[in-house]
């Protein structure tokens, strides 16, 4: 599954060009049963969420809840991360952030 998948994209009427849209992602709260990890050398937020949810493209959920900022998706395996577990309320407020509908994004 690709990083942007659930990204919506438009086309640019002048030059018929495809453009990536806004993707809005909901604060991640902390949660009983989240589990903390320490990752290993060359981990990523991918590999994570692979690990975790069978699914890299919610590599987000992680950089979320770790307030991971910039691109950043190499991690040190010298700070521990929060990975949350129960992710159907977060990936309910991620669809309806990213509805489509009149706050679309873009």
């Amino acid at each position: 599954m690709g990083r942007y998948k659930d990204t919506r994209v438009k086309i640019d009427k002048d030059t018929g060009s495809r453009v990536y849209g806004l993707t809005i992602y909901p604060r991640v709260p902390i949660q009983d049963g989240d589990l903390f990890v320490t990752p290993t050398e060359g981990d990523r937020l991918e590999n994570l969420a692979y690990r975790y949810y069978e699914d890299t493209s919610l590599w987000w959920v992680i950089a979320e809840a770790n307030n991971l900022r910039e691109g950043r998706f190499a991690l040190n395996p010298n700070e521990e991360l929060r990975i949350p577990i129960n992710l159907a309320p977060i990936l309910l407020e991620f669809r309806e952030l990213n509805s489509g509908g009149s706050s679309g994004g873009y």
